[in-house]
């Protein structure tokens, strides 16, 4: 997978492990505010919080276009660390994940979408100064009507060497190449939607930069398949 540093230099990095960490918000109250949330839409609460999801290889990409099998599926953007022997990176990703099969397995709901990432990344210790005024907003399409899904700073997510320590602590961190999805700022009105297209960006106000990720989403079939928990055990 190759990558642009600062718009300057190319790098290409062997992805070794990749990982979602869900549920890593820096506001307890507002993490359990979530998951009762989730609960509604009949999502089991999470065995630990923060939790690790780990994800195939294959699902990263940075295609502008995923092909996806019925229409309950939906993304959230996130910071996500390019962790490499070079030295860490941060860029713009989606843990794009399937609602219906959420209710199922989270586990297995995390593998079954591709998850786009930016092209773009920034040194890690660049930003660490300012790290909490960086931003993360996504906007969907929906009858080819752009809106807001989600806007917010990257302060409401545990800062990122906590997570760092965390996924060191349960060994989901290679040196040598690890994508680590790293959470993601609260949905306006607290309801999944489904769009057809999702445009995220990562701001840093400070530095006056930003990395932006545009994807497109095809739906292979858009009947919703049977799903019972016998079909995933």
């Amino acid at each position: 997978m190759r990558f642009s540093i600062n718009g300057i230099e190319d790098v290409a990095i062997e992805i070794k492990q990749s990982v979602c960490i869900g549920y890593s918000g820096r506001n307890q109250e507002s993490v359990q505010h979530h998951i009762d949330e989730l609960a509604n839409e009949g999502i089991p609460a999470p065995p630990e919080i923060p939790m690790v999801y780990p994800v195939s290889n294959l699902l990263v990409t940075q295609e502008d276009q995923i092909q996806l099998l019925g229409g309950k599926t939906s993304g959230e953007v996130e910071f996500v660390l390019v962790i490499t022997p070079q030295g860490n990176y941060v860029t713009v990703g989606s843990d794009h994940t399937d609602r219906s099969l959420e209710t199922i397995s989270i586990p297995y709901a995390k593998q079954v979408c591709p998850k786009p990432i930016g092209k773009t990344v920034w040194p890690l210790e660049s930003l660490l100064p300012h790290w909490d005024q960086l931003k993360l907003k996504c906007e969907i399409l929906i009858q080819d009507q752009w809106e807001t899904y989600q806007d917010g700073s990257i302060s409401s997510v545990l800062p990122v060497n906590d997570i760092i320590e965390f996924a060191s602590k349960r060994d989901r961190i290679d040196q040598d190449g690890t994508i680590l999805f790293c959470g993601t700022v609260p949905i306006k009105d607290g309801h999944f939607k489904y769009a057809d297209a999702y445009r995220m960006t990562l701001t840093d106000p400070v530095l006056h930069k930003e990395i932006k990720l545009e994807y497109e989403v095809v739906a292979v079939e858009k009947t919703e398949a049977l799903l019972t928990k016998e079909a995933v055990k």
